[in-house]
């Protein structure tokens, strides 16, 4: 039996198992939560497919993103290899007036010379080499044939000097070296004679 407690007012109150304690909502029983599991069990399996659908849309936002930050990062290195290309088409002539440079004075001449060098110097830091030609067999990536000449003292095809320096910048040409390029020379013809006249 459950045990009998008097309240302020005097009269008996029942607590145990027989008496719903005062103020405190009666229990469910137990079995009545248990009462449908596959309803709870479906309600479950619907809540993680949209967690799982979720999941999968930041994902994708996520990939997205990655994508479109990396499509941007090469944009801007593209516009600024273009802005370099362009600089430096307006600066390579001037550059070549340092090789074209003639003057009686060797004191002048010398200072021409180290201009060059340090400007060389700060190019090739950035990426923009010379093309080499000296030695070289004429290949069209990289050279630009200005003449022919039919010589016998080199092979053909080859680069008998350079015209024009060319310039690449990170592997990728600016300009085309313009060379002078060697050919095998024509063999004389030989002339059968007048021909008789029928």
């Amino acid at each position: 039996m459950g045990e009998v407690l008097l309240t302020m007012g005097g009269e008996p109150e029942k607590k145990g198992p027989e008496a719903p304690q005062a103020g405190v909502p009666e229990e469910a029983p137990r079995h009545a939560e248990a009462a449908d599991p596959g309803a709870e069990l479906a309600a479950l399996r619907e809540k993680a497919a949209k967690a799982d659908e979720y999941l999968d849309l930041a994902k994708r936002a996520k990939a997205d993103f990655i994508n479109y930050q990396d499509r941007v990062r090469r944009e801007r290195q593209e516009w600024r290899r273009q802005a370099v290309e362009d600089f430096l088409r307006d600066l390579l002539p001037a550059l070549d007036g340092f090789a074209l440079a003639k003057t009686g004075d060797p004191a002048i001449l010398e200072a021409l010379r180290l201009i060059e060098r340090e400007l060389l110097r700060v190019l090739a830091k950035n990426g923009v080499t010379p093309i080499e030609t000296a030695g070289k067999m004429f290949d069209p990536l990289y050279h630009e044939a200005v003449m022919l000449e039919e010589t016998a003292e080199r092979p053909e095809g080859s680069i008998i000097e350079e015209v024009r320096r060319g310039w690449m910048m990170d592997g990728r040409v600016i300009r085309a070296a313009s060379v002078r390029v060697a050919k095998a020379p024509q063999p004389p013809q030989v002339s059968a004679g007048p021909q008789p006249q029928a």
